[in-house]
């Protein structure tokens, strides 16, 4: 059965200075629609900031991804691993002071629970290249020629610009 529950209960970690950590297995979101069968698995830290704010900390995630590959449109598995990704969580609905564009995440006040679901497709999605190459494709130079390559090309220069 699938977990799509990425709600934590943070109410302890509100009330004192503390950290804490937690590793999940096996969640399963529906903003990815092609992940792969094992899911998403992880390990995040929650550190108290102040009354109002926790830090959330993507320590370790992986999951595996079904993609199509943009030159020869094969279908291959895409191993994602994330590492120190981390996002802010607050209760403070009205705060405008977002440090450097900070996209903050909201603490249900009612429940003293976040929800990461939103944050850990945030990080998944930052791990996505440009162009998606399968094994084969990339290994076959596709991905980025090779000096020998570039001995081949002319070097006489094709700007239409000069330097005086």
């Amino acid at each position: 059965m699938k977990d799509q529950s990425f709600e934590i209960k943070i109410a302890d970690l509100l009330n004192q200075v503390a950290v804490d950590e937690l590793v999940f297995e096996n969640k399963h979101t529906n903003f990815i629609p092609n992940l792969g069968k094992d899911w998403i698995s992880g390990k995040i830290r929650l550190s108290w900031i102040d009354d109002e704010n926790v830090l959330v900390e993507i320590e370790e995630l992986s999951c595996e991804l079904n993609e199509i590959c943009d030159y020869c449109t094969k279908g291959f598995p895409r191993k994602i691993e994330v590492h120190g990704y981390c996002s802010r969580f607050t209760l403070n609905k009205e705060e405008k002071d977002y440090a450097n564009d900070e996209v903050l995440f909201f603490i249900d006040e009612k429940n003293a629970t976040i929800n990461i679901e939103e944050m850990v497709y945030q990080a998944i999605q930052l791990e996505n290249p440009f162009v998606l190459y399968c094994p084969e494709c990339a290994s076959n130079h596709l991905v980025s020629p090779s000096e020998d390559d570039f001995d081949e090309i002319d070097n006489e220069s094709r700007w239409n610009i000069t330097f005086h």
